[in-house]
């Protein structure tokens, strides 16, 4: 009967056992996120995503971070703290900007930051001297390789953290913007514009011919004597022999003849 009792009270405390260390295990990561809806990580503002996410990169660099890459619609930065323990701890910051229409008048920022932790892992190197009698002999001064290895990595999760860097976003944004305005064409330093080239005059057909520029005269309706219409109608050619009026009248019938008639006959 006490074996029993014993082994009954052996089962129980192992099942005990387990469900304690059942309770004290950690939960996995994913089932702390629960996609509420917040705003820690995200501001809207009044500005197109070029401006926006060039107001980011003003407010990380005021702070000291060093840019890793820029572009127009992302910022990549880090900065790196060193505390008295030997540990080195870097934060890398990450803002998206994204357009909230067509119109690129307002835009959505996204800032996420990731504070990596890194120790110092040092290692000694012993140098080796060769004696042809001993052989191959170790001593004991040498040199050590220190080298960073990261030992954590976790998202700041933070609000007071995200609060101030949108702070410092809304300051720097009128700078952003303006520097992210079409400017005007420059006008041009003393240049005029050239001016177009004169058309022909026109050449009345009663112009008298340019003596000095036989060329031109050739060509003027004038001087190759002939007039243009103006009605538009081909005109007759006239004839080159005009007809000279004769003085002479006709004698009446029984008239005696000219004084000339004679000479003529």
């Amino acid at each position: 009967m006490p074996r029993i009792t014993r082994r009954s009270s052996l089962i129980l405390l192992a099942a005990l056992t387990g469900a304690v260390a059942g309770c004290s295990s950690p939960k996995p990561a994913y089932e702390k996120e629960d996609f509420t809806q917040n705003d820690t990580y995200s501001r809207s503002v009044a500005a197109s995503s070029v401006a926006a996410c060039d107001a980011g990169r003003r407010a990380l660099l005021s702070q000291g971070y060093l840019i890793d890459r820029f572009e127009s619609a992302r910022v990549t930065g880090h900065k790196n703290f060193q505390a008295e323990d030997g540990q080195h701890t870097q934060i890398s910051f990450n803002i998206e900007c994204a357009a909230d229409g067509a119109s690129n008048e307002r835009s959505t920022v996204f800032a996420t930051a990731m504070q990596d932790r890194y120790s110092i892992k040092r290692t000694a190197n012993s140098a080796s001297v060769g004696v042809s009698v001993l052989g191959q002999v170790s001593m004991p001064f040498g040199a050590s390789d220190d080298s960073l290895v990261k030992t954590a990595s976790q998202t700041v999760a933070r609000p007071q953290f995200y609060d101030g860097f949108f702070q410092l976003l809304q300051r720097f944004l009128p700078d952003a913007q303006a520097a992210s305005a079409p400017q005007p064409a420059p006008a041009g330093r003393g240049k005029t514009p050239p001016k177009p080239a004169p058309a022909d005059p026109a050449v009345s057909p009663d112009a008298p011919a340019d003596t000095l520029n036989p060329a031109a005269a050739s060509d003027t309706p004038a001087a190759n004597g002939k007039a243009a219409p103006a009605d538009g109608k081909t005109a007759a050619p006239a004839d080159s022999k005009a007809a000279a009026p004769s003085d002479n009248k006709a004698a009446p019938a029984g008239s005696p003849p000219p004084a000339g008639a004679d000479a003529a006959k």
